[in-house]
């Protein structure tokens, strides 16, 4: 699945864990409801790769996602 935005270029197990990241820090306060996959990849790929690269790295290292 390549549509051309970031969160398509990295593996599905990065995906899947900047998409638990994202909804347990950044979204955590939106309805549950309105974060779908969707609205969530929006999300990361609003914030960029350098940005999302040394998000994941600390939350891996931390043991906040597996």
């Amino acid at each position: 699945m390549n549509d051309g935005s970031f969160s398509s270029t990295i593996s599905a197990k990065d995906r899947d864990r900047l998409r638990q990241i994202v909804r347990q820090t950044h979204l955590k306060f939106y309805p549950q409801d309105f974060l779908t996959t969707v609205e969530v990849d929006k999300f990361i790929d609003a914030m960029g790769a350098e940005v999302v690269d040394k998000m994941l790295r600390q939350a891996v290292n931390s043991g906040m996602v597996h």
